[in-house]
Formats: C-alpha cells, sequence, structure tokens
C-alpha cells in the first residue's frame, strides 16, 4: 500500500538544522524518514510495537534513524544529543548501546581510523625510536570508537609483556580523546594489523 502525505514546512523548520537540511535536499532521505515515521505510528496504533521506557523508544528510533541521516559515521553522544533531542546522558548512553548493537560495522571502522591517526604519527614515533627514546610520548586524536581499539589492542599487548609503558589520556571533548602514547608501541600496535 502506497501512502503520500506533505509534512508542513514549520514542523521540517523545527527540527535540527542538520536534519531538516538532509530532508529538504534528498528524496531518498524524505522518503526513508516518511516511511520510518508512519511505520512507527501504526506499529503503535496495531500493538505490535511498545517500549518499556523512554530510553529504550529513543533507543529502536535512533537504530533506524542514523543510518539514514549519517550512514557512514558511528553513533556519537554529540550528534543524537545536538541533532535528536535525546537529553546528554541518555545520549551518551544509547551512543554506546547502538555502537555495541552495530559491532562489527563500527569496530572495522574504529581499526581503520587508529591504523589511519597511528599511521599519521608513525614517522615521529620512528625517529625517536630511532634516538633511543621510545619511552618519548607522541599525541594522537581518536574518535571514541578508534579509542575503544586501541584499549583492546593495548590490553592484548600487556597481557603479553606487563612491563610496557601505557599510553595517558589526556582528556576528551566532542567525542574525541587526546592519547599519548609512547613511541616503543607504535610498532608493537601497528603489527596488530600486520602493517
Amino acid at each position: 500500500m502506497k501512502f503520500e502525505v506533505e509534512i508542513d514546512d514549520k514542523l521540517v523548520e523545527a527540527l535540527a538544522a542538520a536534519v531538516a537540511d538532509k530532508l529538504g535536499e534528498d528524496a531518498g532521505t524524505r522518503e526513508a524518514f516518511a516511511k520510518f515515521a508512519l511505520e512507527q505510528i501504526l506499529g503503535w496504533m496495531s500493538g505490535r510495537t511498545t517500549y518499556q521506557s523512554m530510553t529504550e523508544q529513543h533507543t529502536e528510533w535512533l537504530t533506524a534513524l542514523l543510518p539514514v541521516f549519517y550512514p557512514d559515521e558511528a553513533p556519537s553522544p554529540e550528534r543524537i544529543f545536538n541533532n535528536f533531542s535525546v537529553p546528554y546522558g541518555r545520549a551518551a548512553y544509547i551512543s554506546r548501546v547502538l555502537l555495541e548493537k552495530q559491532q562489527t560495522i563500527w569496530r572495522k571502522k574504529g581499526r581503520d581510523t587508529l591504523f589511519v591517526a597511528l599511521k599519521a604519527k608513525d614517522a615521529e614515533a620512528t625517529a625517536n625510536n630511532n634516538k633511543a627514546d621510545g619511552r618519548k610520548l607522541v599525541p594522537v586524536s581518536l574518535d571514541n570508537a578508534s579509542y575503544r581499539e586501541l584499549t583492546v589492542i593495548v590490553e592484548d599487548l600487556f597481557s603479553a609483556d606487563a612491563t610496557l609503558p601505557s599510553p595517558a589520556n589526556k582528556g576528551s571533548a566532542a567525542g574525541r580523546r587526546n592519547i599519548d602514547i609512547p613511541s616503543q608501541l607504535f610498532p608493537l600496535i601497528l603489527a596488530k594489523f600486520g602493517a
């Protein structure tokens, strides 16, 4: 059954600008969004869709909507908070849940991003190692998904050699982590990628 609907411009203008712009620019996004909205209302009216909490509802909705509006980007608390009117604490929780639900997709992207970030600083680390200064720290900025992958790799390295110096988390902002990584860890971490 095909439904066609016209939505008042004021409703679209009330959305976050990034979402409203995507709806305005792309017919495919509008179609996917309209289909999602109609399915949710029909699911509720027929009793097929019930949620135990707002968090569960937001999680399910964002599972469907984030790939429509941000198909190539990992779920982040900032994006959910800024563009979907979800309180920040709930947005942080939902982004963690979505990363776990879509683990294989985002783990690969996180590993790829980590590899690129490390390769960009590898020359600096190599120069330090060549000067016998393997404990010298190299600053690296990572998104949350690549940071999680770094922690998995470093934990594996430490299980084999507990005497290795550990990276230092220097803080986070806007979905990024600033990490100081000892130079001697670079070749060990990159070897985990087959590099």
